[in-house]
């Protein structure tokens, strides 16, 4: 069961921000989220808490559409990594720790300083 107050939104007797579900959801909204999904959610709303969610979350089926979650709340963080630098920082390093755990890799490479190559010879 889901209720939607201003800035939360509950489901199954559990609270979420309306952001963390929107950006999970993508366009189908609050009520498009998987319930299978629950323990993601609940690692973006307390990150402290993913340690003791992982094997919930390792039992998730890797579903294109599960990564283009993890995708996007990468996007969203770095978007508004400014904002709140903390917060933000806590969820991309959530999405990119069960991106890693569910499919081996990053889809996004990480910007940073490219290596230059030695040249031998």
């Amino acid at each position: 069961m889901r209720h939607q107050s201003k800035d939360q939104i509950e489901i199954n007797g559990e609270k979420f921000s309306k952001d963390v579900i929107s950006i999970l959801a993508g366009e189908e909204g609050a009520n498009g989220l998987n319930d299978e999904w629950i323990p993601v959610a609940k690692a973006f709303e307390e990150p402290e808490k993913l340690p003791f969610l992982l094997s919930d979350i390792k039992e998730l089926e890797s579903t294109e559409e599960l990564r283009l979650a993890l995708v996007r709340v990468q996007i969203n963080a770095q978007i508004k990594m400014k904002k709140d630098m903390d917060h933000y920082k806590r969820q991309l390093f959530v999405a990119k720790t069960i991106e890693v755990l569910l499919y081996g890799n990053l889809l996004l490479k990480p910007l940073g300083k490219k290596k230059k190559k030695k040249n031998k010879g």
